[in-house]
């Protein structure tokens, strides 16, 4: 092992795409330099922050290393920040990890250092060595998700006050999306058993020191939260009793929820969970196609629940382009979900990302996608670019006439007289492109103006 030198300075270095949110990874890795003397430093930025800006407070924190973590939003504007970065900090060394770590050319050097997959146990090894290591890509095995230490510290509520914040209780996803970064990840940790008392008590404490840090909301980052139901029914009962003022963001799959959960969420109060919904597609042979095993009937039935019969806040996903589904199939995935009047739908276009099993599909089906991240597709194998133009804007009316929630009593009445929700948008858009009306940023006064002319139609 290189001997340590006391007090060199690791920049840890976000770059986030909203100002509310924040990095867990790099929380993560500064708890992996336990014990070792550095002096670390946490710093978050924006996309949309200037780069002069962010160039400025790097280089006036004299780091000696500096620490990224790539993601699909942020690796153009690191491929842009780490070269200049090397102009005028010539002697710091980079450590990159992330999911987009390996995606892009970001100019590094051979002192420099990509850490594949999970960070922690690699960022301790390096770190351990006093980056005196060849640099290149390096992965070294990740303690287990229930050893590592609760990622959050008393200091950081200045940091995270008001903030939307991470937190995990587990790696893995047992679907693999083709599409999803996850598709072949095969872990399946939990951090916590909740048969175990020991679990429970350490499990409702790191949920108390989340409150702590006066966050504006909690997301829980697991993929599919409630693929091990025992452990989402334990943490749901904890949170509805909590006294919050923050809300709790999940990702769940529909059709794993039994009446048990149900009738538990019917007993949250206003405003503490909010629950996402990957739905996709309604249409079986689509989904399976995706590698997901779908029951819409089931998932319906259970949304349609939550929406009419709790305070759970429902947001929903469709997502265009994917492999083999038509413009029709997509908008009767619509009018299926507007049915049970989730609080949200999002329509959105696939991403056809590197590294996932939809790549090597979407160039066997002759797809179009932007070379450059976000991948958005502009073609698929049965829809053009001028109906995935359609779709796309379709996903930004129902993001200012749906999702805001200025008319859900009219979208109810209009819906159960059995008009359909794909027409209505239709109508909508139309309306729009014919008085060249934006699709964004229009007053509310604007919006009810609009709507009421849908609703004399």
């Amino acid at each position: 092992m290189s001997r340590i030198q006391i007090n060199k300075k690791i920049c840890l270095i976000a770059l986030n795409s909203a100002w509310y949110q924040s990095n867990p990874a790099l929380y993560y890795l500064r708890n992996a330099l336990a014990g070792l003397p550095f002096n670390c430093e946490i710093q978050e930025f924006i996309v949309s922050e200037p780069l002069f800006d962010v160039l400025n407070s790097i280089f006036h924190s004299e780091p000696d290393i500096l620490c990224f973590s790539a993601y699909i939003w942020n690796q153009m504007y690191l491929k842009l920040l780490i070269p200049e970065i090397k102009k005028l900090l010539p002697e710091a060394k980079i450590v990159i990890g992330g999911p987009s770590a390996l995606c892009e050319n970001y100019k590094l050097n051979n002192s420099d250092f990509i850490v594949k997959d999970a960070g922690e146990g690699t960022f301790r090894y390096l770190a351990e060595n006093n980056f005196s290591l060849p640099g290149g890509i390096y992965k070294i095995s990740t303690p287990s998700l229930e050893t590592l230490p609760f990622l959050y510290k008393e200091e950081d509520i200045a940091a995270l006050k008001g903030k939307l914040i991470y937190y995990e209780c587990s790696r893995g996803c047992p679907f693999h999306c083709i599409y999803c970064l996850s598709a072949r990840d095969n872990r399946n940790e939990l951090r916590f058993n909740s048969e175990s008392a020991e679990d429970r008590i350490r499990l409702y404490k790191e949920l108390e020191q989340l409150l702590t840090l006066k966050p504006r909301t909690v997301k829980f980052v697991d993929r599919c939260f409630n693929a091990n139901p025992d452990l989402a029914h334990l943490i749901w009962n904890i949170i509805i009793q909590m006294e919050a003022d923050c809300e709790f963001h999940f990702e769940i799959f529909p059709e794993l929820l039994e009446v048990d959960d149900l009738k538990l969420l019917a007993k949250a109060p206003p405003h503490r969970i909010r629950l996402e919904a990957g739905i996709q597609t309604v249409n079986p042979e689509i989904a399976k196609e995706c590698g997901r095993i779908s029951d819409w009937e089931k998932a319906k039935n259970s949304l349609a629940f939550l929406s009419q019969k709790t305070q759970v806040q429902l947001h929903t996903d469709l997502l265009a382009c994917l492999p083999g589904e038509s413009m029709e199939s997509v908008l009767h995935s619509l009018d299926e979900l507007a049915s049970i009047f989730p609080d949200e739908i999002q329509l959105g276009s696939l991403k056809v990302l590197p590294d996932t099993p939809m790549y090597d599909l979407a160039k066997r089906r002759n797809y179009l996608w932007l070379d450059s991240p976000l991948w958005q597709v502009l073609k698929t194998d049965v829809l053009s670019f001028e109906q995935l133009s359609t779709l796309n804007d379709l996903g930004k009316i129902l993001n200012l006439y749906w999702n805001k929630g200025e008319f859900n009593s009219e979208w109810q009445t209009m819906l159960n007289s059995g008009k359909k929700a794909s027409e209505l948008v239709l109508s909508l858009l139309n309306y729009h492109k014919e008085n060249h009306i934006p699709l964004h940023s229009i007053s509310r006064q604007e919006r009810y103006n609009i709507f009421s002319i849908l609703l004399n139609y």
